[in-house]
């Protein structure tokens, strides 16, 4: 039996301090192995290309469906989370992208494998959803947003292992080693499963709540989100999501092609860069939590969303103007470290994805917390489908550097959008509406 203390502030019952860190630990290693299997696509574009005998285009229609079902995934899961707890969610989205991307390794055709992508990016979108609530209602407000900057460090630990098992399984010899890839990427998903099923517990603050719904059925509504009061705070996030999300996306995509066009890197090499990008983002979402908890939410998306202003075409002139040795860059540890620099100031200012969850679960109340966050956060997505839409059709006028490099307008946009919604710093958590 897990014990419990009484927060006066919220008339809720929190869990013991153990009991918060295994949930910490339990949503942290489901958002991790969660960005694995979202993050490893990038590395297989031009691969899965070549083994279907379609363009670029017609792969980057692939990940559109994904982002397309992370924002249904986030608002129809996220309404689940508030109906049938958060920790039955998790557990939901845990087995969906598992099994999703173990399919993909099977996949036959692009067709198949967009249905596949689909699944597992329903459940990436669903978990964010349910993780950020849970998160949010079992920490005290004064340490709120560090606790999520350290659940957020496992979508950058997901990447790191994306690269990591992409450095190591890929082929440059085997042009169908992404199956194996996706195969192997899928099986960490089912030892989370086991972990968040035996050792976390619901929250307190939707147990709590669970009364209020069943009086106040209408509050359990998807539609809910849209109607007054709330209308306003969920299409200004929605937009500041949406800004992020579009800068995001398009990098996270395109880096690996962008090192095998432009710099002409193997396919196995260019994960190595993606490595020192995830050191630094982790590093950047523990010093955004600290941050917010010094100056206030607001103030700090604004100092990391300017960061990635400048950084994206640092990022990309940087690498652009690398020296090429017989028409690719050589794989000396001069060029590592150069281009593994800009690479981590880069991850680093992506910090910002360590406050959208304690933001958005503070803007709303317990009954459509994670409806609204998991519909703001997750249909950001869903915005940046025009971005990697636009990518493959600009490159060939303006080329990869230039287009790449037009992510940094989306950031700059944001940066003065934050301003729009309220400063929640301090807000403490009810089981009350």
């Amino acid at each position: 039996m897990h014990t419990t203390t009484i927060d006066e502030a919220g008339g809720a019952a929190l869990p013991s301090p153990r009991q918060q860190y295994l949930t910490l630990g339990g949503a942290w290693v489901a958002w991790l192995f969660d960005a694995l299997d979202a993050s490893i696509f990038g590395f297989v574009m031009l691969a899965i290309a070549a083994s279907f005998a379609v363009s670029l285009g017609d792969v980057v229609s692939t990940v559109a469906w994904f982002l397309l079902a992370t924002g249904l995934g986030g608002y129809t899961l996220g309404n689940v989370s508030d109906r049938i707890g958060r920790k039955k969610t998790i557990l939901l989205s845990v087995l969906a992208y598992g099994t999703g991307t173990l399919l993909c390794g099977y996949a036959h055709s692009l067709g198949e494998l967009n249905a596949y992508r689909f699944v597992v990016g329903f459940a990436v979108g669903g978990l964010w959803s349910a993780a950020a609530s849970l998160i949010s209602e079992v920490w005290k407000p004064e340490g709120r947003a560090k606790a999520i900057a350290l659940m957020q460090t496992g979508w950058s630990g997901g990447n790191l292992l994306a690269a990591i098992f992409a450095w190591n399984l890929l082929d440059a010899g085997n042009p169908e080693s992404w199956r194996t890839l996706f195969i192997y990427a899928s099986l960490p998903a089912y030892a989370t499963f086991v972990f968040v099923l035996l050792c976390v517990d619901e929250s307190p603050v939707w147990l709590a709540n669970r009364g209020f719904m069943r009086q106040n059925a209408a509050k359990a509504s998807p539609l809910e989100i849209f109607r007054p009061p709330h209308l306003r705070p969920v299409l200004l996030a929605l937009t500041i999501s949406v800004l992020g999300m579009l800068g995001y996306w398009i990098i996270l995509t395109f880096t690996p092609a962008f090192l095998q066009n432009v710099l002409h890197v193997r396919i196995d090499q260019a994960p190595v860069f993606l490595v020192w990008n995830a050191l630094g983002a982790m590093a950047g979402y523990i010093a955004y939590g600290a941050l917010a908890e010094r100056i206030g939410r607001r103030k700090s998306f604004m100092v990391f969303f300017l960061g990635m202003t400048v950084m994206v075409p640092v990022f990309t002139f940087g690498a652009g103007m690398m020296p090429l040795t017989d028409g690719k860059l050589a794989f000396t540890l001069q060029n590592i470290a150069t281009l593994g620099v800009l690479a981590a100031l880069l991850g680093f200012f992506t910090g910002y994805f360590s406050g959208f969850g304690a933001w958005y679960s503070e803007l709303f109340p317990t009954s459509i917390r994670s409806t609204a966050s998991g519909f703001c956060f997750n249909f950001g997505r869903v915005g940046a489908i025009a971005g990697i839409k636009l990518v493959p059709l600009l490159i060939p006028v303006i080329g990869f550097t230039m287009t790449i490099s037009l992510a940094s307008v989306s950031y700059f946009l944001a940066a003065l959008m934050v301003f729009s919604l309220k400063e929640t710093k301090g807000a403490v958590l009810t089981s009350g509406n």
